[in-house]
């Protein structure tokens, strides 16, 4: 890959991405809210957890009868993933000590994706801090949006939102598909994340998944499918 592959996110794609992060908010908070039923509890969530699917994971476990426990280590395990992208990113860039925990802690799956496309350090840390941006601004105005409103937006999953996040990351990782080291770590991800679901616990597959670019990473980067 070069850079010159790939530009900084222009307006129009952080938009998107601020608009598909609010309607993550809305979702995940109306669903919270509807198990806790407290406003307060669902903002210190958000505020605390910051992750949606660590969220969901919690609630998934806990809602199938799982204990508190169970509860927690499923989201810590779905969380633990934000880890292996700090790393991966953290390996493309030098920067000083508090830019680099700064970035470590806000590793999610669109901004390292979407950073991790260049090939410049400058070129890297602009796109994932611009898209960093772009993504809290969304997931907090549809926090707001999901608490206050929850009650009267009700099963946000009618609305098709729960489809947004999904779409969103296909477009997002669609450029790296191209290469065949990306096509590769998608096609062996998802085939191990699919084959232990229902048989793993909450998360695990997720991690385990990420032997599909351990494979890739033996590919040489740039070849094309």
């Amino acid at each position: 890959m070069t850079s010159d592959r790939f530009s900084s996110p222009p307006l129009g794609v952080l938009f998107g991405i601020a608009a598909t992060f609010f309607a993550l908010g809305i979702t995940v908070n109306v669903v919270v809210l509807e198990r806790i039923e407290s406003e307060a509890r669902t903002f210190v969530a958000a505020v605390v957890v910051n992750a949606a699917t660590t969220e969901l994971a919690y609630l998934a476990v806990r809602d199938a009868g799982g204990g508190l426990l169970a509860a927690l280590i499923a989201g810590w395990v779905v969380a633990s993933r934000f880890g292996l992208l700090a790393a991966s990113l953290g390996a493309r860039i030098t920067v000083g000590r508090t830019h680099r925990l700064a970035i470590a802690l806000q590793s999610f799956d669109p901004n390292v994706g979407l950073a991790v496309q260049h090939d410049t350090q400058r070129d890297v840390i602009r796109t994932f801090w611009r898209v960093t941006a772009a993504m809290h601004a969304g997931w907090w105005s549809g926090t707001i949006v999901g608490i206050v409103f929850g009650n009267v937006i009700g099963d946000a999953s009618a609305w098709g939102l729960d489809a947004v996040f999904p779409a969103a990351m296909l477009a997002i990782i669609g450029n790296l598909l191209r290469d065949r080291a990306g096509l590769v770590a998608a096609v062996i991800g998802a085939t191990v994340c699919v084959g232990l679901l229902g048989v793993a616990p909450a998360g695990v597959p997720i991690i385990l998944s990420v032997g599909g670019a351990v494979v890739a990473l033996g590919i040489p980067t740039g070849t094309k499918k």
